[in-house]
């Protein structure tokens, strides 16, 4: 039976519990840190956008500065989401070799999910794995997961909701059209859930840990023993910390660009939505700039911003841009579970079905 550490961090704020996971998932990308099972927690109240989402977009700024909310950016893709001090996180940093997968699936979400459906079991809770990568309860989500890469490890995280605070989230998040049905506006208690509510009543923060642990030992057949972080974990983390408290971190995605010189254009999958913003420059035909945005999972994490940057002053040509994304998808330099090419290529050609009706309305037919 492999051993795993147990790290079982005190509450940290945004930026810190961010850093720890960039030091942890690099030093086990090198071989350099055992493979760990982490709780984490957050204090004061944190609004985390996903790997690729732009902070302008998800985030209702000012009313999370009023509030004392901060804001941060995950290093694992998926939606922005709300943690207070009550919620649970957890996460599994491995080496890829445990799992024998070169790189995460729908299958690899499953496994990881299935400790803590079983450790929702305790209480007499019937939870089960929704694909892409949640838990529900009843068909509310009470779990969501994410999960990045590094060299040889996987990092995968996700949250038990024990309380939930509806009001606060829902003012702190725009949350878009496009992620929502007709009717689902009027109430999210209809789609997530919290162990509160399930039981009436909150068990002991201690007794969420135990059950979680015990279904990591029994799901992934490893014992846990707890430890601190090594000297190099502590050194690589501190060394992290002032980046990870940065604007350039926080604001890493941005689409903050001129009306005028940009066309947008979203589609909603099954897997989350893909949204396109292109810089046009029609004189010279040519992209200026593109930003394609989500609340979807990729790997490996560089992969989004390799093919923003080969579109970055390609020819404002439908086929050749299409081209170009088609063969990051074919030459594996970008995976998305639950997506494919097609999915990308949605919201492209409807954002140039829109610059097309722009050249024409400008007089500009040869654009």
């Amino acid at each position: 039976m492999k051993t795993f550490r147990l790290l079982d961090t005190p509450p940290m704020t945004a930026a810190e519990n961010m850093a720890l996971d960039e030091a942890l998932l690099e030093l086990k990308g090198r071989g350099r840190t055992p493979n760990t099972i982490r709780f984490l927690q957050f204090s004061p109240r944190a609004i985390l956008v996903g790997f690729h989402q732009s902070v302008a977009e998800e985030v209702r700024t000012e009313y999370c500065r009023d509030q004392g909310i901060q804001i941060n950016r995950r290093v694992t893709g998926g939606g922005a989401i709300f943690f207070d001090e009550s919620q649970l996180g957890w996460e599994v940093i491995c080496d890829k070799g445990f799992f024998g997968l070169p790189y995460a699936n729908d299958k690899l979400s499953r496994k990881l999910c299935d400790p803590v459906i079983n450790a929702l079991a305790r209480w007499g809770i019937q939870a089960a794995f929704r694909p892409r990568n949640d838990i529900e309860i009843g068909g509310r989500k009470i779990s969501g997961t994410g999960g990045t890469e590094s060299d040889d490890a996987f990092l995968f995280q996700g949250t038990i909701l024990v309380e939930f605070d509806v009001d606060t989230m829902v003012r702190a998040l725009r949350i878009p059209v496009e992620k929502l049905e007709a009717k689902e506006i009027e109430s999210f208690r209809e789609r997530v859930t919290c162990l509160a509510w399930e039981l009436g009543h909150t068990p002991p923060l201690g007794e969420i840990k135990d059950a979680v642990r015990t279904g990591f030992e029994k799901g992934l057949g490893i014992e846990l023993k707890p430890g601190g972080l090594t000297e190099g974990e502590e050194r690589l983390f501190q060394e992290k910390l002032e980046y990870f408290r940065s604007q350039e971190w926080i604001d890493q995605v941005k689409c903050d660009v001129p009306k005028a010189e940009a066309v947008q254009a979203a589609y909603k999958a099954e897997a989350g939505i893909v949204r396109f913003t292109l810089v046009i420059d029609p004189e010279r035909k040519r992209l200026k700039d593109a930003y394609i945005t989500g609340d979807f999972l990729s790997f490996p994490s560089r992969a989004l911003h390799d093919l923003q940057s080969v579109l970055r002053g390609a020819p404002l040509d439908c086929d050749r841009v299409r081209g170009i994304i088609q063969d990051f998808f074919d030459q594996g330099r970008i995976r998305v579970p639950g997506m494919s090419c097609r999915d990308f290529l949605k919201p492209l050609d409807d954002a140039f079905e829109k610059i097309a009706v722009l050249s024409v309305r400008d007089g500009n037919t040869q654009v």
